[in-house]
């Protein structure tokens, strides 16, 4: 959660000094980092395939260090991952709105979807990310691979 603390903190400053451009800036270097980053856990947890499977094993490895509370759940359907975080789980993006007083609909869209997005392209680089729900007590992603 520091990491994703420390790059909204930098967001925010870089936006207040140069505008909404800074946003985009930092939203594609996320997601380089999360493709960085999900390419290292897939490796370590020896995760070789590309279907939405492995993006499950590749998301559950990711943020099994991140969680606080209730772990998300997630569930394959075809070629779908639903990610569910319901309270008392307390994701990174809801730790960072409070920490920084940010709103969620800001932290979510710069810094965890974009580490999301990465982190499921680590695997299959196709993978697309989509917010269904977002909320301090309810919030779903999905992650579809074509």
């Amino acid at each position: 959660m520091q990491l994703q603390t420390a790059l909204f903190g930098l967001t925010q400053a870089f936006n207040e000094k140069y505008g909404d451009e800074a946003l985009k800036v930092s939203e594609a270097f996320i997601e380089k980092l999360g493709i960085k980053m999900g390419t290292q856990i897939k490796e370590k947890e020896g995760i070789t395939g590309s279907g939405i499977e492995d993006i499950e094993k590749l998301f559950i490895a990711f943020t099994r260090p991140l969680s606080s509370g209730a772990a998300a759940k997630s569930m394959v359907e075809g070629n779908k991952l639903t990610i569910i975080r319901e309270s008392p789980s307390l994701c990174p993006g809801i730790y960072v709105a409070k920490q920084l007083k940010a709103p969620l609909e800001t932290v979510c869209p710069t810094v965890n979807f974009p580490m999301m997005r990465g982190v499921a392209k680590a695997v299959n680089p196709n993978a697309k990310h989509t917010s269904i729900q977002l909320s301090e007590d309810r919030c779903e992603e999905i992650i579809e691979v074509p």
